[in-house]
């Protein structure tokens, strides 16, 4: 039985998105220096690495993070591949189901390993939002740091998912996943008062 862990690791000094903290991860004991064990500082944003956005990432009244359920991002994910930008003619024919969680694999994958951050990634546009939200889809994961274009001024596609609470799974590593219909498992850090949380996902071919 084959897994994919489709998770990026937090390591210092890698991309995060501008105006994010910096991730920093600093040795505050060292054994190799005489200390009695090893030890690290890490210093990150919520919104670093794979990580999910909850609604009240962008809803002032949306849940947070530590009041999804452990178990919500275990179940059925869909991995569909493209190229650019998606739209709602790209989606509306995909057979995606109320429940589904759709994962977009896309040519960002690799640039989640890359210490710069790019500007021109792959998003989800918000017609094709408003179509995963009217199906009813569970959560919708991409492979970059945002779902929607950079510097976009009013996020609109995390407005409507998330105002649809239907949270979003950002930063995942999907080049190792070819499309098709999965079972994933995915846990995330439970913090208090959270408005985002690093994720560690997997993916199991039905």
């Amino acid at each position: 039985m084959k897994f994919i862990d489709i998770s990026v690791p937090l390591k210092d000094g890698m991309a995060h998105y501008p105006g994010d903290p910096p991730i920093e991860l600093t040795v505050t004991a060292d054994m190799s220096k005489g200390d009695v064990c090893n030890g690290k500082l890490y210093s990150f944003g919520s919104h670093s690495a794979t990580h999910f956005d909850p609604p009240f990432h962008q809803i002032s009244d949306g849940i947070k993070a530590d009041e999804i359920p452990a178990d919500y991002f275990i179940g059925k994910a869909k991995v569909f591949s493209f190229m650019s930008d998606i739209g709602l003619e790209d989606v509306e024919n995909l057979g995606i189901e109320s429940g589904d969680m759709i994962l977009f694999k896309t040519p960002n994958s690799p640039h989640m390993f890359e210490d710069e951050f790019i500007e021109d990634f792959v998003a989800v546009k918000p017609d094709a939002a408003e179509y995963l939200a009217a199906v009813g889809v569970h959560a919708v994961g991409v492979d970059y740091l945002s779902i929607d274009k950079f510097a976009s001024t009013v996020n609109q596609t995390h407005h409507i998912l998330l105002g649809a609470g239907i949270p979003i799974i950002e930063g995942l590593n999907l080049a190792e996943a070819e499309p098709g219909v999965y079972r994933m498992t995915a846990m995330f850090v439970l913090i208090d008062d959270s408005d985002g949380a690093p994720i560690r996902a997997i993916l199991e071919k039905y």
